[in-house]
């Protein structure tokens, strides 16, 4: 996640932006409202709480236009969009865009893997932190997952495990050979982002848990912060939700998200626990104005994260070897601009991605 994955702007402009064609406006504003809460929760748990894990699922969704299946979220929709869109944000700052590249195409590799795997198939995917210059802090995300099925409705889907920890570029290749031995050749944090590994279930190794253990971690799978974090929040939560529908000036809207973090460091600090946060919470309160006021009226601390090659194959090579082919379409390059062009899934043409696998050589 991007250190602007909680920005006001952001926020405002995309509640606001025009509705689709086709689509229930409610529907939409309530999805819009959702991803804003989800959002602002992960940030609190990777920046402000630094849980070591926690957990999405993502649906195979498959478009009745073009017959095209890809992962999906209720309230992200396609996930490919997110890829997309943060190389879009960086490239209107005029910042390199060579991480976020790498990470869309390492997913587009991941998608279709997954889509085209047999159900149960597990999967490793290591971000390792960029430039500390772009505010990246020291650790890394191992999100770790698996094709499965869901007991109720019969629907495949992919769980999905982010693994916060600190391992160096060293130690990540480490435990990955002992999952697929082209990770000998992953130097940097581009050959990472770009090579996801997909493994099938063998004795050792039958859920995503498993691997976390192959890895190393000895701290228990446990979301559990989610909902105590949600508890102690959710009126701060729903004050910024009032103020982003009222399209609020800047400033109102950073006061009350000052206050929300800043709550949270302070309940994280009085009882010294990365996991726990449970105490006295806001609901209820009758000083809720007034802890707006004592929390949001200076800045937290200046939060940093992991997240916005020399691998066996370059991208064509990828391709070759499991004997399949991007669904190219036409479309606007984000990356060099051009239009009316073949572009993948990521909408990244085909001469970038050349580019792309001639400077990273992955």
């Amino acid at each position: 996640m991007s250190v602007e994955a909680f920005a006001v702007g952001y926020d405002r402009a995309n509640y606001h932006a025009s509705i689709p064609q086709g689509k229930d406006s409610e529907s939409v504003f309530n999805a819009r409202e959702e991803r804003i809460k989800e959002n602002i929760l992960k940030y609190l748990g990777e920046y402000r709480l630094g849980v070591k894990f926690s957990e999405i699922f993502y649906r195979l969704e498959t478009d009745l236009t073009t017959g095209e299946t890809y992962l999906a979220s209720d309230v992200e929709g396609p996930i490919r969009n997110t890829f997309r869109k943060a190389i879009n944000t960086r490239k209107e700052k005029g910042l390199s865009v060579k991480r976020e590249v790498a990470e869309c195409m390492g997913f587009e590799k991941l998608e279709r893997q997954l889509i085209d795997s047999s159900e149960n198939s597990l999967f490793v995917w290591v971000s390792p932190p960029g430039p500390k210059s772009d505010g990246f802090g020291d650790y890394s995300f191992t999100f770790v997952g698996q094709k499965i099925k869901d007991a109720k409705t019969n629907e495949n889907l992919v769980r999905l495990i982010p693994y916060r920890n600190i391992f160096s570029l060293s130690e990540h290749q480490a435990y990955l050979l002992g999952f697929d031995s082209s990770a000998k050749h992953f130097n940097s944090d581009i050959d990472f982002l770009a090579n996801p590994i997909v493994l099938f279930p063998k004795e050792s190794v039958q859920i995503p848990e498993d691997i976390l253990r192959l890895i190393g971690e000895q701290e228990k799978f446990s979301v559990a912060w989610i909902s105590q974090l949600k508890k102690e929040i959710s009126p701060l939560v729903e004050r910024y939700i009032d103020l982003v529908k009222t399209a609020a000036e800047d400033e109102e809207l950073t006061k009350v998200k000052y206050a929300i973090e800043n709550y949270v460091i302070a309940v994280e600090s009085r009882l010294g626990s990365k996991m726990t946060i449970i105490n006295e919470g806001l609901v209820g309160r009758e000083d809720f104005e007034k802890t707006i006021e004592i929390y949001g009226s200076r800045t937290p601390p200046r939060a940093g994260g992991s997240c916005g090659s020399s691998a066996s194959s370059t991208l064509s090579e990828f391709q070759e070897e499991f004997n399949k082919k991007w669904e190219y379409h036409n479309g606007d390059c984000i990356v060099c601009g051009v239009k009316d062009i073949d572009v993948g899934p990521c909408s990244i043409c085909k001469e970038c991605e050349k580019k792309f696998d001639k400077e990273a050589s992955f």
